[in-house]
């Protein structure tokens, strides 16, 4: 199945009635209006619907069948926005429509720079809330609106911190390239004394792609991916393979020989870190190694060093570094200041080794 996802406006409505009509029948009251109030309503009131200002509506379609919808609005308060509207075709569940809906709304919320997207469920919904859970959503602790019953509809809410700074990285990927010097990072030095030539090295955030032309250049096979797909454009246009991945929920793939992730770890928020290592390290082979670098720091802060746009960093100890990493599951870990003199901001860099299995050599 082949999802492609097309925003509807006003002048859509034919195309948006029937789609919401069969969400309603589903799920009568889900959106705060019911089917009744919607079977006979005419056009001027659907267009009226489809031209909230700064909206966004979505119908997911799988060939000429519409499948799924999704709609999002700008929130009451400055800088949040709504998820208002969500379903999908019973036969079409299970096949990830819903998760390339909330990921499109996620984006353009992301984009509007707003810094959380809430919506509200019923609370006897759970396949619902599992599936907003799995999309990063999380129960807030205020009731929603109040049911009939007496009960309250569950508000679920999600940061977008990741997305924030993803954005800047979309928008200012030539810039960020223009203000980031060709020199090869010391990274590059620490992986090779920990791997042979000929090794299978998985890039995270590639970036402008400096690094990944070293690590070819000493004989190591490279899988680049960013983020960003501004930046995995520029590296198609160069000639090179590259994928865009988010290392919170995409599949790594693998497995590889090491990861090789310099100035990416820092933009996960600090508690999913721990979640991020493991799935790195179940994506090298055993003895496998990372190696990557953070900025040195306390808390986490914003900032627009290199783009014009906010971006996001969690600053790590040395010890806190090495805690995490070794609860993660690797060995051998290594974390070290890696300032350069006269730098202005301070790094460190951390190398590790997944396990041999038992009974290995």
């Amino acid at each position: 199945m082949t999802i492609e996802l097309r925003r509807v406006t006003a002048d859509d409505w034919e195309t948006w009635r029937p789609v919401r009509l069969a969400a309603l029948a589903e799920a009568p009251g889900a959106f705060g209006s019911t089917l009744d109030d919607w079977a006979d309503a005419p056009e001027h009131r659907w267009r009226t619907r489809l031209s909230i200002p700064g909206a966004l509506d979505l119908v997911a379609y799988d060939g000429p069948t519409a499948v799924g919808m999704a709609s999002g609005v700008p929130g009451d308060a400055p800088g949040t926005t709504e998820l208002i509207s969500m379903w999908v075709d019973p036969d079409a569940r299970g096949r990830g429509v819903a998760t390339k809906l909330i990921r499109a709304v996620v984006g353009w919320a992301a984009e509007a720079d707003s810094h959380s997207l809430e919506l509200s469920v019923m609370p006897d919904n759970a396949v619902a809330r599992r599936t907003y859970e799995w999309n990063g959503f999380v129960v807030a602790d205020e009731p929603g609106d109040p049911l009939p019953d007496g009960r309250h509809k569950v508000v679920m809410r999600r940061d977008l911190t990741a997305e924030r700074t993803l954005a800047a990285y979309e928008h200012g990927a030539e810039q960020y390239a223009d203000r980031t010097d060709g020199h090869r990072s010391g990274l590059v030095d620490d992986l090779l004394a920990l791997v042979a030539p000929g090794s299978h090295v998985l890039e995270l955030g590639s970036g402008p792609g400096r690094d990944a032309l070293a690590l070819e250049d000493a004989g190591l096979v490279v899988d680049r991916t960013d983020g960003a797909r501004s930046f995995v454009d520029a590296l198609h246009a160069h000639g090179h393979a590259a994928r865009v991945l988010d290392v919170r929920s995409d599949d790594l793939g693998g497995p590889y020989d090491a990861v090789f992730a310099n100035a990416v770890l820092l933009h996960v928020a600090r508690p999913l870190l721990p979640t991020v290592l493991e799935r790195i390290r179940a994506a090298v082979r055993p003895g496998g190694v990372l190696a990557a670098t953070v900025k040195h720091g306390d808390g986490d802060a914003w900032s627009t060093r290199k783009l014009d746009r906010a971006r996001h960093f969690t600053y790590w100890s040395e010890h806190d570094l090495t805690a995490v990493v070794a609860r993660a599951g690797w060995t051998e870990v290594i974390v070290r200041d890696s300032t350069h003199p006269g730098a202005d901001e301070r790094w460190l860099t951390v190398t590790a080794r997944r396990p041999e299995e038992a009974g290995r050599p």
